[in-house]
């Protein structure tokens, strides 16, 4: 029986409760904060751009119109849409921007900063200087919603209502009800505390919200994952996203083996998505987001149906496959990133003979692991519950190589590869509830062994048959699988197939 109550005791657990809650306050207020787009924590309830209303206003807004504007605040107690009253204090070719009366010519909002702003919106960014962020993310991603009948989007300079207790800072959001009566307004949200507008993030929060408008219009049912990816790919377009190794150190380093598809809004999250667009648009081109943000699907229905429209012959789980390789390489062409710097993805090395190891394979995450040089390999991998597994092999040195190869819940895969190279695998869960899996591999044994694909201690039909349907394939291609290339030149081919026949019969 637990001691009884006393309100002594009481007092002293209310006392520890405060007291926890004060420090905890103080540790993250004082921490560095978090900058985030705060677009997909707003309760969203216009279904669609179609169902808006169109209200045709007869004259555009001037310098010293005022308005009384909702917004919306992420404080913990108390936080939720509220209006707060702003004045019209410039008029672009693109934009009005609209400033929260409260911060006007303080410090963190002056006519410099405004005009600065508003240039970068219209006419000049830093990696086009004759294109400003408007034009950039509309030929990028598609044209914006215009519900108002006025062509100019609506940039609202505020204050933001964070908590401090969470440790961010959200420096930016679009809330689609603006969309529907009796607002009927495109309207962006920009932080100016703590948030500098005269800075390059500044310039970046305002693509990065830009294109969630834009995605609003054409797919509002878009997966978080790809339409945060998308804004994040807005940010590079536009010549203000951090290019450098440090900029996707907490998602490589810490969190690859998390769900790319599903969003949690954590600071790994964004990062995971923006190096998955940005791989995207390196395969596909940049004209391929717009065909991605039109469909009407969402998630990897999008992405493959995409692929099919470009003849493409890989799907959302080679690809996959393909992206988390370059990741972990960095090396040249479709094995690596041109545009940005990424620094080493976090792996294990692993001890060769290793048997039944078990290991963790989240959904659409990674795990990678290192399996050091040698002259050939021999693995077998199995699921340990109801998740489907894809094993992507990746060969480093001078001619590198990415194999995706699809395991089916109820497979053991047996995997050979052949050649004096270093080998490392990503893998992950494809489907089904459970992310666990079993790996054991040893050394590869030249000779006849390499030849007994289904490991049943000899060389007959059906490895035969197994043989064939890989025959053809080259590295790179959808469905190699690099068991079959005996001879370790990347291709599976007749010099393989003559080596096969030697072996063809044997026992051992």
């Amino acid at each position: 029986m637990s001691p009884p109550t006393t309100p002594k005791r009481d007092l002293l657990c209310i006392l520890i409760f405060i007291t926890c809650c004060i420090a905890f306050s103080y540790s993250a207020a004082h921490a560095q904060p978090i900058p985030q787009s705060g677009t997909h924590l707003i309760p969203r309830h216009t279904p669609s751009h179609s169902s808006a209303t169109k209200i045709p206003f007869s004259t555009p807004f001037r310098v010293g119109d005022t308005l009384t504007l909702p917004a919306y605040s992420f404080q913990l107690v108390g936080g939720g849409k509220y209006h707060t009253t702003t004045t019209c204090r410039y008029v672009g070719n693109h934009c009005y921007i609209f400033v929260e009366d409260d911060m006007w010519n303080t410090p963190r909002v002056t006519q410099t900063g405004i005009e600065s702003l508003a240039l970068a919106f219209d006419k000049s960014t830093a990696r086009h200087p004759d294109r400003g962020i408007y034009e950039t993310v509309t030929n990028l991603f598609g044209d914006p919603p215009d519900v108002d009948a006025d062509p100019r989007i609506l940039i609202l300079v505020l204050d933001v209502l964070d908590s401090p207790i969470t440790g961010i800072t959200f420096v930016g959001y679009i809330d689609t009800d603006n969309q529907a009566p009796p607002v009927s307004r495109e309207i962006i949200y920009i932080d100016a505390r703590p948030l500098d507008i005269g800075s390059n993030l500044a310039r970046a929060t305002l693509a990065h919200e830009f294109q969630h408008l834009i995605h609003w219009k054409a797919d509002p049912d878009e997966a978080k994952w790809l339409d945060e990816g998308c804004s994040e790919y807005a940010e590079l377009a536009c010549g203000y996203k951090d290019t450098t190794a440090a900029a996707t150190e907490n998602f490589l380093s810490l969190a690859a083996n998390t769900d790319l598809t599903y969003w949690e809004d954590q600071f790994f999250d964004f990062d995971q998505a923006y190096l998955y667009m940005t791989y995207f648009a390196q395969r596909y081109g940049e004209s391929a987001l717009r065909k991605l943000v039109a469909d009407p699907d969402s998630s990897i229905a999008s992405i493959d149906n995409l692929l099919q429209s470009l003849n493409a012959t890989e799907r959302f789980d080679h690809l996959f496959g393909q992206w988390a390789a370059a990741m972990y390489l960095d090396s040249e062409g479709d094995l690596g990133y041109r545009a940005i710097d990424l620094p080493p993805a976090k792996r294990e090395t692993l001890t060769i003979p290793t048997n039944n190891l078990t290991r963790r394979a989240t959904h659409w995450g990674i795990d990678y692991l290192a399996l050091g040089k040698t002259s050939g390999l021999a693995f077998t991998i199995q699921s340990t519950g109801d998740n489907d597994l894809l094993v992507t092999l990746i060969a480093e040195g001078d001619h590198p190589f990415a194999a995706p190869i699809p395991i089916s819940a109820t497979q053991s895969k047996r995997i050979h590869t052949s050649g004096n190279i270093a080998r490392s695998l990503a893998i992950t869960s494809t489907s089904g509830t459970a992310i666990g899996y079993t790996l054991s591999i040893a050394e590869l044994v030249s000779g006849p062994a390499a030849s007994d694909f289904d490991g049943d201690g000899e060389i007959g039909f059906s490895d035969f048959l197994a043989f064939a349907s890989a025959f053809g394939k080259t590295a790179g291609d959808v469905g190699f699988d690099p068991t079959f290339d005996l001879d370790g030149d990347l291709r599976v081919a007749f010099s393989d197939f003559l080596i096969f026949v030697q072996n063809f019969g044997a026992d051992f």
